[in-house]
C-alpha cells in the first residue's frame, strides 16, 4: 500500500531555512569572528585545507564521501581564494547540502572550526594564562626599584643615616616629589622609585609581584606597563591636589593601580573568568583544575582584592591620622592609582571576549581618566597655597 506524502511547500522550506540562518548566526558566527580576530594570513576566513583536516579528523568520511566533501568545500570557496568565509559557510549549510548531509554537517561542524581556533582565544580565561612572552615589565620596575633604593641607602649610609624598617629616604634626591618643585614634572612619575624604609619597598614588592605577575602573564607587557605609569602619575596628582605641602615617595600609586586593572579585568571578563566553575564533570576528572577554576573565579578574585584594599586603607588612614608628620602616608596616592587602574584597565586591558558596551565604558572611562588628569593639571597651576617655589639646584 503506498503511502501519500504531501510536497513539502515553498513557505514550509522559506521557514525552515530562515530557522537555520538564525541557528547558524547564533552558533557558528561568534567562532568565525574570533577566528579571524587573530589569524595571521590576512584573510577573512577560516583556510580550506584547515577546515578540510579538521573535518577528517572529526569523522565527517563516516557519512558522506571525500569526493562529495571535496565538491561541497570548493564550490563553497565562491571567491576561489582558499579561504571560507562566514557567508560562504551560511551558503554552503543552506544551499549546497542536501537536507541530510545538513544534519550529518552540523553534528561535526562545529567541533571543526573550534579546533582550528587556538585555545587562549576561546571563553576560557584561563587557557590565556601564557608566559610567551615572558612577563618583563614588572621584574625591570621592580628590580629598578630594589636598586634605587639600595643606592641611596648606601649614600645614606657614608653620610652617617642608617636605613632602618621605617625610615630613610634620601628627601634631597631629584627623583621624590616635592610640592616646592612642582615644575619638575618629572617627579610625578619618578617618586615611585623611591621609598622610606626597608619595610615600605617590601610591602610594595611583594603586592607588586603577587598582583602584577599574573596580570602581566595574561595582559601582556605593554598593557600592564600602560596602567602601571599612568597610576603613579594619577597617584601624585591626586596627592598634590589634596596635601599640598606634603612630600610623596613609594610605588603605592602603581601597585595599586594593578588592584584597580584587577577589578577592571573581572568586570570586563566575569563569564570567562566562570567558565565550567564548580562544573561536576571536570571536579570528577581534574580534582585539581575543577579546584584552581573555582580558586581563580571572578567572586573569589574580587573578594581577595577588595578585603585587601579595604583593609590596607583602614591602615593607611589610621597611620594617616596617628602617625608623626615624617611618618604620615599619602593616602590620595592609592586612591588615585586605584581609580587609575580601573578607569584605564577598561579600555586598555585583554578582553577575551568584547561586547559592545564594553567597548562604550572603555571610552567613557578613558575620558573621564583624561579628564581627572586635566582638572589636576589645571588646579596645580592656578592654586597659590603651595609652599613658595624653591628654585634652587639639588
Amino acid at each position: 500500500m503506498a503511502i501519500y506524502r504531501p510536497a513539502r511547500s515553498r513557505e514550509d522550506t522559506a521557514m525552515e531555512l530562515s530557522t537555520l540562518r538564525s541557528q547558524l548566526d547564533q552558533s557558528f558566527k561568534p567562532i568565525f569572528e574570533k577566528f579571524q580576530s587573530f589569524q595571521q594570513h590576512g584573510g577573512k576566513g577560516i583556510k580550506l585545507g584547515e577546515l578540510r583536516r579538521e573535518l577528517e579528523d572529526e569523522g565527517l568520511l563516516e557519512h558522506i564521501s571525500h569526493a562529495r566533501m571535496d565538491q561541497l568545500l570548493t564550490k563553497a570557496d565562491q571567491d576561489a581564494n582558499q579561504l571560507i568565509t562566514y557567508r560562504e559557510f551560511e551558503h554552503m549549510m543552506t544551499r549546497d547540502l542536501t537536507q541530510s548531509e545538513r544534519s550529518r554537517f552540523q553534528s561535526v561542524i562545529r567541533a571543526t572550526i573550534m579546533d582550528i581556533v587556538p585555545l587562549r582565544y576561546r571563553d576560557d580565561f584561563l587557557a590565556n594564562y601564557n608566559c610567551c612572552p615572558p612577563p618583563i615589565f614588572i621584574l625591570f620596575i621592580s628590580i629598578a626599584e630594589i636598586v634605587v633604593f639600595v643606592v641611596y641607602a648606601m649614600e645614606l649610609k657614608e653620610d652617617g643615616i642608617e636605613t632602618t624598617a621605617t625610615s630613610g629616604v634620601a628627601m634631597y634626591s631629584p627623583l621624590v616629589y616635592k610640592p616646592n618643585r612642582r615644575y619638575e614634572a618629572w617627579r610625578f612619575l619618578t617618586y615611585m622609585l623611591m621609598h622610606q624604609g626597608y619595610m615600605h619597598i617590601l610591602l610594595n614588592m611583594i603586592m607588586q609581584l603577587l598582583f602584577g605577575l599574573p596580570l602581566e602573564i595574561v595582559h601582556k607587557a605593554w598593557r600592564v606597563a600602560l596602567v602601571y605609569l599612568l597610576g603613579v602619575i594619577a597617584g601624585s596628582l591626586a596627592h598634590s591636589i589634596s596635601d599640598h605641602s606634603v612630600a610623596l615617595v613609594g610605588a603605592s600609586g602603581g601597585v595599586y593601580a594593578l588592584l584597580g586593572a584587577h577589578v577592571a579585568a573581572i568586570v570586563t571578563n566575569w563569564h570567562e573568568m566562570n567558565y565550567k566553575c564548580m562544573d561536576q564533570e571536570e571536579l570528577e576528572d581534574n580534582t585539581c583544575k575543577g579546584m584552581s577554576r573555582i580558586l581563580l573565579s571572578a567572586p573569589v578574585r574580587l573578594m581577595v582584592i577588595l578585603v585587601f584594599v579595604v583593609s590596607d586603607t583602614a591602615n593607611a588612614v589610621y597611620r594617616r591620622v596617628t602617625a608623626p608628620d615624617e611618618f604620615k602616608v599619602g593616602v590620595t596616592a592609592h586612591y588615585g592609582g586605584l581609580m587609575a587602574g580601573l578607569l584605564l584597565g577598561i579600555p586598555i586591558l585583554m578582553n577575551v571576549r568584547r561586547h559592545e558596551w564594553e567597548t562604550n565604558l572603555g571610552w567613557v572611562t578613558l575620558a573621564i581618566y583624561l579628564a581627572f588628569v586635566a582638572l589636576c593639571c589645571i588646579f596645580n597651576a592656578v592654586y597659590d597655597g603651595y609652599p613658595n617655589t624653591d628654585w634652587s639646584g639639588w
